[in-house]
């Protein structure tokens, strides 16, 4: 939600596009396509991710950008929340400022 160029959040969305979400994307949230990076995307049975979305016309892949992983931003925002959650310390700086400085690396 807070990222500029997010102009509505889905909650509680799968990982795996079904049929029925696909059509509650467009229908209700007004979707036109459904975008993913040109990485494979797998499910835990080897298929892809976005099949459906792929068939019926409504997926377009972006070019992937070297060293950026989507993937890696949200493991280290769930570390800096679990380490914060840990701790018993109010010195702790915010979890944007841990994340922002590249907390762990």
């Amino acid at each position: 939600r807070a990222v500029k160029w997010v102009h509505d959040v889905i909650p509680d969305a799968p990982y795996a596009i079904t049929e029925d979400f696909m059509n509650k994307l467009f229908n209700e949230y007004n979707i036109d396509y459904i975008i993913h990076g040109d990485d494979p995307c797998l499910l835990p049975d080897g298929t892809d991710a976005y099949a459906l979305a792929k068939k019926a016309g409504r997926c377009k892949q972006i070019k992937r950008t070297e060293g950026v992983s989507t993937t890696d931003i949200v493991g280290r925002m769930l570390l800096c929340v679990r380490e914060r959650s840990a701790s018993d310390s109010h010195n702790h700086s915010s979890l944007q400022r841990q994340f922002s400085h590249g907390h762990g690396q």
